[in-house]
């Protein structure tokens, strides 16, 4: 379970900007929107946590800071070659050239271990690296740090000796374009496996610029059970299916449209042999005409949307891993994106799911689907600046009306309009 990520010189992410899934001291919020961990500073992690903020404040720039940073652990080792750039984009809005390094950190619960692990980095190199962790009933231990002097072009390591395997192997094998963590899982590392694999299989994000495709629910629904499941999900905001079917065809000719060019299409038949495709057909019974069956295409681009989520909520839900979604409620009707956020943000989730999203639509905040310790605000300062404001800094009431006073104003995140320039 993710507990805090943080990110500096990042895009429009100028100094330290933190997301915290720590609740306050609320007994409220603890008992009805947390999940207990087997942490002993951090006993309890938030289920959800909402940010809101207009467009080109910085909400994309904070997911896809989260999506290098996990891109970049699991890949820098196995794709990378020495001497190729790092794809980190430091911040956009500075007036010199900007040469400092962007840092990236998680601290997360994984195996009733609390670990801190994060980076720093240009388009060059990494600079520094680091890992600490938590036993559930122990003391902080320091497990690897590497720090780089750019005045001296050395870099000092520390490896904890008591860690089993090749360290000093993963050491001379790591690049200056790679992760030390990365390289060692590469060398096959039993020891730094948890820490990776959290990166790897439990922290999932769903960028806007990603948007999932429908693939990995109508894998899904290959299994009659996890089919029951995601008609469940599509069901419960009235979408009106009796069934989902699935076949799978191979690619062909056939779905080139005709009017591509004959060495485009050449191109494409080389590229796509093999792969494999979902001709996915819904299935609704009409009480004087039987059933009716359509193409996903033809489909509402909420219910297209609702498909695809389906089945990565599902996964999440059941496995207990940490999903960050990119502008949720795009092309979702305000209670089917309410719903989502309820199936991980409800009681009924016990398996430790979180999820972490932004936003436009404020219809969330009328109710009490989000406690204020679950809303953040985002906005840009003078400086271009992204700046993230928990709605906890502010004394909120219990009987507040938030979205009321976020629209008015009180807290800031709200675009500045003005009319008068057409």
């Amino acid at each position: 379970m993710l507990i805090e990520f943080s990110v500096s010189n990042f895009r429009s992410i100028h100094h330290r900007q933190s997301i915290s899934m720590v609740p306050g001291s609320s007994r409220h919020v603890k008992n009805h929107f947390s999940h207990s961990t087997s942490s002993k500073d951090f006993p309890h992690v938030l289920r959800a946590s909402g940010i809101f903020g207009p467009n080109g404040s910085g909400k994309s720039a904070l997911v896809r800071a989260m999506d290098f940073m996990r891109d970049f652990v699991v890949d820098s080792a196995r794709k990378g070659q020495e001497g190729d750039l790092i794809a980190v984009v430091p911040f956009l809005f500075s007036q010199t050239e900007n040469t400092e390094p962007s840092e990236f950190e998680a601290v997360f619960v994984m195996d009733n271990v609390r670990y801190q692990y994060g980076f720093t980095a240009t388009s060059g190199r990494v600079h520094d690296e680091w890992l600490y962790a938590v036993p559930a009933s122990g003391r902080m231990q320091r497990w690897f740090e590497r720090t780089y002097d750019p005045k001296t072009a050395e870099t000092d390591w520390y490896i904890n000796q008591s860690i089993r395997g090749e360290r000093e192997v993963w050491r001379k094998s790591t690049r200056d374009n790679a992760l030390f963590l990365s390289s060692a899982i590469q060398l096959k590392s039993d020891y730094f496996r948890p820490v990776f694999d959290w990166f790897q299989k439990n922290f999932r994000i769903i960028s806007s610029s990603q948007r999932l495709g429908s693939a990995f629910s109508a894998n899904l629904c290959k299994d009659p059970e996890q089919r029951h499941e995601i008609l469940n999900v599509l069901n419960s905001v009235d979408v009106g299916l009796s069934d989902i079917e699935i076949k799978e065809e191979e690619f062909s000719e056939d779905h080139i449209p005709v009017e591509i060019p004959d060495a485009i299409r050449a191109d494409i038949i080389k590229k796509m042999k093999g792969a494999k495709f979902h001709d996915i057909k819904t299935i609704r019974k009409v009480t004087d005409r039987g059933s009716v069956c359509l193409d996903l295409d033809e489909e509402s681009d909420g219910t297209k949307v609702l498909f695809s989520l389906a089945g990565p909520w599902l996964d999440v839900l059941k496995n207990g891993y940490t999903l960050v979604v990119d502008e949720l409620s795009n092309s979702l009707h305000p209670l089917a994106f309410q719903y989502l956020v309820n199936l991980i943000n409800g009681p009924n989730n016990k398996s430790g799911a979180q999820l972490i999203f932004t936003t436009h639509d404020t219809t969330i905040l009328a109710g009490k689907q989000l406690h204020p310790d679950q809303i953040n605000l985002i906005e840009k300062n003078a400086a271009f600046e992204t700046e993230i404001i928990p709605l906890s800094d502010f004394e909120v009431r219990s009987d507040e009306a938030i979205q009321k006073g976020y629209l008015g104003g009180r807290y800031g995140g709200l675009p500045l309009i003005n009319s008068g320039l057409i």
